[in-house]
């Protein structure tokens, strides 16, 4: 078939009047994706549903006057750095000091969340301040 400028009228034609048509699919379809987005409530890091595996691992240790998301245990990576659980958006409610877990985590900045909590004037410890996004007991295999 052999296109002749009149069936190129045509379909001009038919496009041209579907073309409104053509916008409102695409401002819904812009609308769609802007609205799928999630809140940036504190659950949530670096856009809705991140993947963050547990690629680290410490020790649980008590730290005097030390305050977080599991109050005065954080976590110590090698005898020398600590990780301040400010946030935890994992499940495990609690660490036990002298436990080895695995985690992952994304650094956040202080906020006035545990102002109140606290009253001890001892120097904490330099801490990396952390939102805990993975978290997992390390279980030991010896017999």
């Amino acid at each position: 078939m052999r296109l002749t400028p009149a069936t190129l009228m045509d379909v001009a034609a038919i496009v041209k009047a579907n073309l409104s048509g053509w916008y409102i699919l695409l401002a819904l379809l812009l609308f769609s994706i802007f609205m799928s987005g999630c809140d940036n409530s504190e659950d949530k890091i670096d856009g809705c549903f991140p993947v963050r595996d547990c690629v680290f691992e410490a020790t649980a240790v008590k730290v005097t006057c030390g305050y977080g998301a599991f109050d005065d245990t954080w976590l110590q990576v090698n005898d020398t750095t600590y990780i301040q659980p400010w946030v935890n958006a994992t499940t495990l409610q609690h660490l036990i000091v002298g436990q080895t877990y695995r985690f992952g985590y994304v650094e956040v900045a202080r906020d006035n969340r545990y102002k109140d909590l606290y009253t001890c004037q001892a120097a904490l410890p330099k801490a990396k301040v952390v939102k805990l996004t993975c978290l997992e007991q390390i279980v030991s295999t010896s017999i």
